[in-house]
C-alpha cells in the first residue's frame, strides 16, 4: 500500500524540482518523486538512460573515483594523476534536424561505445548533453598522451559512422572536438576530494579547447598541501 504525502512533504518534494509543476504531463508530486530517483541513481553510478554513459553527479557527488584512490594513492609517490579524452560533437542541433532524433540519439550512444572501445578500463562519463570524457583512471592502466587526438576522432568518425543513414556521404558524418588533459594531485588528503576537482578541470579543458585557447595536451597539478604561496620574486 502506497505511504501517503502529506501536504507539507509534497510541497517540499515539488520544491525541489518546480519545472514539473509546468513541464511534466504526470502529476507533480509523482514527476518530483522520479526526478529524484533519477537524481539519485545518477549519483549512485547508474549510466545515462540515452546515452550509456556515466552521469557527472557520480563524480561529484558519488564514489566514482573511491576505488581508484584506495587502490592507487600510495603507488604515486609523485601524485595521483589521471588521464581524460573529451570528445564533443560538433553542431548536434544540425545532426538531429538533418537525420532525426533517433539517429541523433545514436550517435551520441555510439560516441560512448567508440570512446570505451577505444580506451578499455575506462570511465566514460557525460559532461554535456553532447560532450562525453573518457576518464584514463589509474585502475585502468591508461596514459593520455600528446598523439591521441587524430586517431580517436578518426576512429569515431569509422564507429559513428555505422549509424546513420546508409550511403551517407563523408561530408555529412559527424565531427568532434577532440580535447586531451592529465591531471596530477599531490598529497589527496581523501577520496571525496577528487571528483569535483577533476570535474572542474575537465570543464576548464574543454573551454580552453573550444575556444582555440589550447592545443594539444593540456597538463595540471593541483597541490592540497594548504600551503599559502608567498610574495613573487621581481
Amino acid at each position: 500500500m502506497p505511504y501517503p504525502l502529506d501536504d507539507a512533504t509534497a510541497t517540499a518534494l515539488i520544491a525541489l524540482y518546480p519545472w514539473v509543476l509546468t513541464r511534466s504531463p504526470q502529476a507533480p508530486v509523482q514527476a518530483a518523486v522520479e526526478a529524484l530517483l533519477q537524481a539519485e541513481q545518477a549519483r549512485r553510478g547508474h549510466p545515462d538512460a540515452k546515452t550509456g554513459a556515466l552521469q557527472v553527479p557520480a563524480l561529484t557527488q558519488g564514489n566514482l573515483l573511491k576505488e581508484e584512490y584506495d587502490l592507487s594513492t600510495h603507488a604515486h609517490h609523485d601524485g595521483w594523476r589521471v588521464g581524460a579524452v573529451i570528445a564533443d560533437v560538433k553542431e548536434m542541433i544540425n545532426l538531429n534536424a538533418r537525420f532525426g532524433f533517433a539517429t541523433g540519439d545514436a550517435i551520441l550512444r555510439g560516441t560512448v561505445e567508440s570512446l570505451a572501445a577505444q580506451y578499455p578500463g575506462a570511465k566514460v562519463v557525460r559532461l554535456h548533453p553532447d560532450a562525453f570524457a573518457a576518464l584514463l583512471v589509474p585502475t585502468s592502466q591508461l596514459t593520455v598522451r600528446e598523439d591521441l587526438a587524430a586517431p580517436t576522432h578518426e576512429q569515431l568518425s569509422r564507429d559513428v559512422r555505422r549509424v546513420l543513414p546508409e550511403g551517407t556521404p563523408d561530408a555529412d558524418v559527424p565531427s568532434w572536438t577532440v580535447s586531451l588533459l592529465e591531471v596530477t594531485v599531490d598529497s589527496p588528503s581523501h577520496w571525496q576530494v577528487l571528483g569535483p576537482l577533476l570535474w572542474a578541470e575537465l570543464e576548464r579543458a574543454h573551454v580552453m579547447q573550444r575556444s582555440g585557447r589550447a592545443e594539444g595536451l593540456q597538463r595540471r597539478r593541483l597541490r592540497l598541501d594548504a600551503s599559502i604561496p608567498g610574495p613573487a620574486t621581481l
